[in-house]
């Protein structure tokens, strides 16, 4: 594979040095064409290949990334059963590393409140993050979540015995950002 990489580059340089000298000595415009067509094209693809790689690249997650209010994530899976766990969980997570889980009624009063610690593991490209210590403990806050990056964004999976797996988003503004502790 490198030795046809090496002709190939090989072939470029000696036609692109052979144009601009053709062009000197025949002073006609179609190798000086010709020259300035091959490296643009050259160009130009090294550009897209920069753009796709920028564009499909995972999200990088650093810790401060992970404080804030998390909500289900509807878009995983549209229906009822999606929009009742949206509307009855969520979570936040403060620079003080605390962990708050919220229980609602279907009123939109709090059910109850789960909290604990989180902590980081170290040996992971994102963040790992644990939850230690969660009073009292609840069936949905999975100890240790998983966290799952996109192009441009990320969330965390709990695995839930009732509901399966659960998708949480990280929301700056929300239905249930106004509840602080």
């Amino acid at each position: 594979m490198y030795f046809i990489s090496f002709l190939i580059l090989l072939f470029f340089l000696g036609v692109t040095l052979i144009l601009p000298v053709t062009y000197l000595l025949t002073k006609k415009k179609i190798y000086l064409n010709l020259f300035l067509g091959i490296w643009g094209v050259i160009i130009v693809i090294i550009c897209i290949l920069f753009v796709n790689d920028f564009i499909n690249s995972k999200t990088k997650v650093d810790k401060k990334d992970i404080y804030g209010t998390y909500v289900v994530d509807r878009k995983m899976f549209k229906g009822k059963n999606a929009n009742w766990q949206y509307e009855h969980f969520t979570y936040k997570i403060k620079e003080n590393n605390d962990f708050t889980f919220y229980e609602y009624f279907n009123n939109g009063s709090i059910k109850s409140i789960h909290k604990g610690r989180i902590k980081f593991v170290d040996g992971y490209t994102s963040p790992h993050l644990m939850i230690i210590n969660l009073a009292p403990n609840h069936q949905v806050v999975d100890k240790e979540p998983l966290l799952v990056r996109s192009n441009w964004n990320f969330y965390y999976v709990f695995k839930s015995k009732k509901f399966g797996n659960m998708f949480f988003i990280k929301k700056k503004h929300g239905i249930f950002s106004n509840f602080e502790n």
